[in-house]
């Protein structure tokens, strides 16, 4: 009897709890369609990744997007591109030494001015005394074959010598020809010029010591040997550069150089200086990415002017270009990116967006110049980009 009474107020806690619980449970079901009485945007699939964008009336006018024609047929721009002096080619020449041997002269300092054919070095050679030896004893042999061979020919004529005595003369007259022309061409190849060598011819003494000689004229420049100094075969003693021309190498990214071409204007100006000076063309562009700084190296050879640019300086660099093909001009604001793809929004009427990815090869100014994924005439969003966006991405964050 007590147990019953015990039990009694409990059963109907519990029956008062089941009741309230199934009241809150009703109260919540009838209050979800009021949660989303507002329908969302309508967002839907399209082919290669496209979203279609449908926004309500009461969107449109809170959000008032602005929007921006894309402009195309975009031919000519203008790169900014950092540049570096360097000697022209042909207007710099590396001196050094044919032959071992010891530096018995120097008759140069650096800075000084060089004409071609000048004297610098004189080096002191066992090995160019015995080329000069080779080329005497050449001539020797061949001016008494010569004769030798005259005076045969005279006998055959005669019938006092025979016919075969006289086809030897030739062969040995042939042998020493070849061998003194043999000896001529190892002077030339170490750098003797010709008045030298016809010089040897009447020399009493042989002169073991060889002349080294300015290939080209300009400024003598970085002098690496000194007098008395023991030197082996093509080591170098130093380098001549002409001003007169100067290569200038402007380094640009893969992207911007596509549309690079031979021919293409160039200003040249100081780094610290807006106004630019000298005025060149685009003398070549290098075919594959430069290894230190993974550049492409645009070339354009200028004549300085007052002295400037030289080798060494950094310059800034203008290059007038024109695009390949047609590109299209779509403002900045208008971009942004869904992960590493740059989108934008197209309008296609006054409550329909497209959400549309885009290739971007380079930027200019206020604008990103694309190749692919716009066409001529539509208009972009330039505002409420972010909103667009976050609707874009209603239908994901839903099913999350």
């Amino acid at each position: 009897m007590t147990l019953k009474k015990h039990f009694y107020p409990l059963n109907m806690l519990l029956l008062l709890l089941t009741l309230g619980v199934g009241c809150s449970n009703d109260k919540a079901s009838k209050e979800v369609p009021v949660q989303i009485e507002e329908s969302p945007p309508s967002v839907s699939g399209m082919p290669e990744g496209k979203l279609i964008i449908q926004l309500s009336d009461k969107e449109k006018d809170e959000l008032q997007i602005e929007t921006a024609r894309v402009s195309s047929n975009i031919q000519n721009y203008r790169l900014q591109v950092p540049g570096v002096v360097f000697p022209a080619s042909g207007y710099v020449s590396i001196i050094s030494t044919p032959l071992d041997g010891r530096v018995s002269a120097v008759m140069i300092r650096d800075g000084d001015p060089v004409r071609k054919g000048q004297e610098l070095f004189k080096i002191e050679s066992l090995v160019f005394g015995n080329l000069v030896a080779e080329y005497l004893q050449g001539l020797a042999e061949e001016r008494f074959q010569t004769t030798r061979l005259e005076r045969l020919k005279q006998l055959v004529e005669q019938t006092i010598s025979s016919k075969a005595e006289l086809d030897r003369a030739m062969s040995d007259y042939q042998r020493a020809s070849a061998a003194s022309i043999a000896a001529f061409a190892k002077l030339k190849a170490i750098g003797v010029p010709d008045h030298e060598i016809e010089a040897l011819k009447s020399a009493e003494n042989i002169d073991p010591s060889l002349k080294i000689h300015a290939p080209i004229g300009g400024k003598f420049d970085q002098r690496m040997v000194e007098l008395g100094q023991s030197v082996n075969a093509l080591e170098k003693l130093g380098r001549i550069i002409d001003t007169d021309k100067v290569l200038i190498k402007g380094y640009l990214s893969p992207e911007d150089a596509r549309s690079i071409q031979m021919g293409d204007s160039v200003r040249i100006g100081r780094r610290d200086n807006d106004q630019l000076g000298i005025a060149a063309v685009v003398s070549s562009v290098n075919p594959g990415l430069d290894e230190e700084n993974r550049s492409v190296v645009v070339n354009v050879e200028v004549h300085p002017e007052d002295g400037w640019p030289k080798p060494g300086e950094t310059v800034r660099m203008e290059i007038a270009t024109r695009s390949l093909g047609e590109v299209f001009a779509v403002p900045l604001k208008a971009v942004t990116y869904d992960g590493n793809q740059a989108v934008v929004f197209v309008k296609k009427d006054e409550s329909t967006y497209e959400k549309r990815g885009i290739e971007i090869t380079e930027i200019q100014d206020q604008f990103a110049i694309v190749n692919e994924g716009m066409q001529e005439e539509e208009e972009v969003a330039i505002s409420q980009v972010f909103s667009l966006k976050a609707l874009s991405r209603f239908e994901m964050i839903a099913e999350e």
